[in-house]
């Protein structure tokens, strides 16, 4: 069976928004967000879920200024 690991990594926005449809969830992401999203797809992390996100913990729609995505890779 195969195994993996799991990790979650903040992705901040460069306007305070989130997208309303799936083709546009990481639209308008900061530069460094998009530079830590490359590193991580280059170190093997796929990334398989996004839910918006306002800094300070709070899981909800109105006011989110980023996104909280879930990755995962095989384990080994």
């Amino acid at each position: 069976m195969t195994k993996y690991e799991h990790t979650t990594v903040v992705l901040k926005f460069e306007k305070k928004a989130f997208a309303a449809s799936r083709s546009d969830v990481l639209q308008g992401l900061a530069a460094k967000s998009l530079e830590d999203l490359a590193a991580l797809g280059e170190a093997g992390w796929e990334l398989v879920s996004v839910l918006p996100y306002v800094e300070g913990g709070a899981l909800r729609l109105p006011g989110a200024n980023a996104a909280l995505g879930f990755f995962k890779r095989v384990k080994g």
